[in-house]
């Protein structure tokens, strides 16, 4: 255990009905008894008075003896009554007692120094706080099960037994045999096939994490913001007949047939000398270019115009006035079904089955995979051994621990200072 007990608020925000402060570290017991007294037995909750100089907070007490716990120290914690005021001066006690206040994933970073869980485990607690989605909470809880960790540790136990079995040749590569050779081969090629499976689904994972972001754009007194409001369900943006209504753009969340995305509707795109307008035609512009779809809206009534590249739906509103582009999806005063349709199918085109790894993890499956392809079987043996060793080290480099060393500090202190104090 450290030899520095920390503490830090457990709970996401100060203001809810209770909050929970953690300490962690050799000296947790006794900085917390001497706070509020004799402790149950382990793992028991118990009514405690929490002394806080000349006030007493009236609060539950647990205490859960390492390792056999999230970080694999003696931990305690305190459920005390919410209020930033009130949990500041629980904290501001404890340190009083001799606790340090904990850097941003201490607790984590001592759970993964301890084998409580590996680095892969760490970052799916991150993404599970940070999910913005659905299905970015579903991979997190995924990466927290180990489920990648899992798939990781079988495949580098793969390229270590094939190093191996290079290895124990190196003094005898005349004794090795063209079936051997060739088995060798398969296998790289087996798991050069699982990395790119990886590879390729990594971006549907990543799309799945984060929000869709669809702008809706087009000439002035398209429509635009009434199909906005009418995707809504509610009138959120302005709707008037008068060109330039729109000025700025307005965000909102949409939620459909499974697609979690922000609609952004924009001021109408054309020339103009008016300052303001000029400006919001600017910031129109500038959200087309970020959006992952643009639904390109023109009314019947209008010239056809230029569509913008990338990620498309054309679509022709006021189609009760007859229709004027025949290929666009629809939509009038009378509904935006086609529109709704048009999205569940752009959804559902781009849903490929998601790889639960993230950016760090894609990042060494590359390069693991990069090392198996310089291997030319057949070649001399010392180097097919040195690229199987820099492969599985790249891979283990996922979960953090591996036969072949330790994970480097620098990587350790980017990931686990992107969290929370209380984490």
């Amino acid at each position: 255990m450290s030899e520095t007990t920390i503490v830090g608020v457990a709970t996401g925000t100060p203001d809810g009905g209770v909050a929970v402060v953690r300490l962690s570290g050799a000296r947790a017991r006794t900085i917390a008894e001497g706070v509020c007294g004799a402790l149950g037995a382990p793992r028991k909750l118990v009514r405690r008075a929490v002394r806080l100089g000349d006030a007493v907070e009236d609060g539950l007490v647990v205490w859960m003896p390492g390792p056999g716990s999230f970080t694999g120290e003696d931990v305690v914690e305190l459920h005390v009554h919410a209020g930033a005021r009130n949990v500041r001066a629980v904290v501001e006690r404890l340190i009083a007692g001799g606790a340090v206040a904990a850097e941003a994933g201490e607790f984590t970073r001592r759970g993964f120094n301890n084998g409580r869980l590996s680095l892969d485990q760490a970052e799916g607690i991150a993404a599970l706080i940070a999910a913005q989605t659905d299905a970015g909470l579903e991979q997190a809880r995924r990466l927290v099960a180990g489920e990648l960790g899992r798939e990781v540790e079988a495949l580098c136990l793969e390229i270590h037994g094939l190093r191996c079995e290079v290895e124990a040749n190196l003094d005898f590569p005349e004794d090795v045999a063209a079936a051997d050779l060739g088995r060798w081969a398969a296998e790289i090629d087996g798991v050069v096939g699982k990395l790119d499976r990886w590879v390729a689904e990594f971006e549907a994972g990543r799309r799945s994490r984060e929000r869709t972001r669809i702008v809706l754009a087009g000439p002035p007194n398209a429509g635009k913001s009434s199909i906005f409001n009418k995707l809504l369900g509610r009138e959120r943006a302005i709707v008037s007949p008068v060109p330039g209504t729109t000025r700025d753009f307005v965000e909102a969340e949409f939620n459909y047939c499974g697609l979690e995305a922000t609609l952004v509707d924009t001021a109408g795109l054309r020339s103009s000398v008016d300052a303001v307008e000029a400006e919001g035609v600017r910031r129109s512009r500038s959200q087309v270019e970020g959006a992952d779809l643009v639904l390109w809206i023109e009314g019947v009534d209008q010239e056809v115009g230029e569509v913008p590249d990338g990620e498309v739906i054309c679509v022709e509103n006021k189609r009760d006035l007859g229709s004027r582009r025949v290929e666009w999806v629809g939509a009038s005063n009378a509904g935006i079904e086609e529109v709704l349709r048009a999205l569940e199918a752009w959804n559902a085109k781009r849903s490929a089955q998601p790889w639960i790894g993230l950016a760090r993890h894609r990042d060494r499956v590359l390069e693991c995979r990069e090392a198996l392809l310089k291997i030319e079987v057949g070649g001399a043996l010392e180097v097919m051994a040195f690229e199987l060793g820099v492969a599985e080290r790249r891979l283990a480099e996922i979960s953090g621990r591996g036969g072949l060393g330790p994970i480097g500090e620098g990587v350790l202190h980017d990931i686990f200072s992107r969290f929370c104090i209380g984490k």
